[in-house]
């Protein structure tokens, strides 16, 4: 009996090439993952382990266009639906998602804004690493996976792609990576709401680019960046902490007016407000 593998140039589609996808990046990522995250935070070996698992949504993208012979992806595309307005609404968001809480921190005297710009210019070149990874990342993410769940309600996507996106994130969340909550259940649920309510800004923006992905990389790039920032200032209260109550709570209202956004599309023109008309991420 011949066998054959359930995923060919002969016998595809594009929910096939999604679980291929999904499958291949988690294997191949917790391969390198779950080892590295129980060496010490800063070891070289456990950096360097993370790093090649950040990498694995990239090659597993590549893998299967070579595979498949399904060339779906066109760097030179990204680059030509680059746009300065595009990048600074990417950077824009990004400081969006947390600042209530470093606002309410400076209120409450325990953050120094000084102290957190300064930081941010001593670790420079630590944005630099993040754009690279992040831009590798999202390679799989926005630019292969986003485009073959088109045939999906984008409410349905969201919820896909941010519930696959925290399963891929388990190891560095169980192992208590960046977790400065002492409510180790309740870290765990704010980074799956995180997951959730991050990705339909991600996806938002590589669709208004046409699936670029250094758009939504740049984004998370800079919310890490800011993220890793924040730690350095030391904890917060549970409802200041970089996942705490706060930011969940500013994430869902931001998600409310981005399905405004979306929705205003379906209105007939009279009934747009002069505020939908110029809010960032309408069409």
């Amino acid at each position: 009996m011949k066998l054959s593998l359930p995923l060919s140039p002969a016998a595809t589609s594009p929910l096939r090439e999604v679980v291929a996808f999904v499958v291949l990046t988690l294997a191949l990522t917790w391969l390198f993952w779950a080892p590295g995250v129980f060496l010490p935070m800063g070891s070289a070996v456990g950096d360097f382990l993370l790093g090649l698992g950040s990498l694995a949504p990239l090659a597993v993208a590549i893998f299967l266009q070579v595979w498949l012979q399904k060339w779906s992806m066109a760097p030179t595309a990204w680059l030509k639906t680059l746009n300065a307005k595009l990048v600074a609404l990417a950077i824009f968001t990004a400081l969006v998602f947390f600042t209530p809480a470093i606002l309410l921190r400076v209120f409450q005297g325990t953050l120094a804004l000084s102290q957190l710009l300064n930081d941010a210019r001593a670790h420079w070149l630590m944005l630099v690493g993040l754009l690279l990874v992040s831009f590798a990342e999202e390679v799989g993410w926005r630019a292969y996976l986003l485009p073959r769940l088109k045939p999906l309600p984008l409410f349905l996507v969201n919820l896909f792609v941010g519930g696959v996106w925290f399963v891929w994130l388990l190891p560095l969340t169980l192992a208590g990576r960046y977790n400065t909550s002492e409510n180790f259940g309740g870290f765990v649920a704010a980074t799956f709401l995180y997951a959730l309510l991050v990705t339909p800004f991600l996806n938002r923006l590589a669709l208004r680019g046409e699936y670029n992905p250094i758009l939504s990389g740049l984004l998370r790039a800079v919310a890490n960046f800011v993220i890793a920032m924040y730690f350095l200032q030391g904890r917060g209260d549970p409802l200041a902490d970089a996942f705490g109550a706060l930011t969940i709570g500013w994430l869902c209202l931001l998600n409310l007016v981005l399905f405004s956004q979306l929705w205003q599309g379906k209105k007939p023109p009279a009934e747009i407000s002069e505020l939908e008309r110029v809010m960032p991420f309408g069409n």
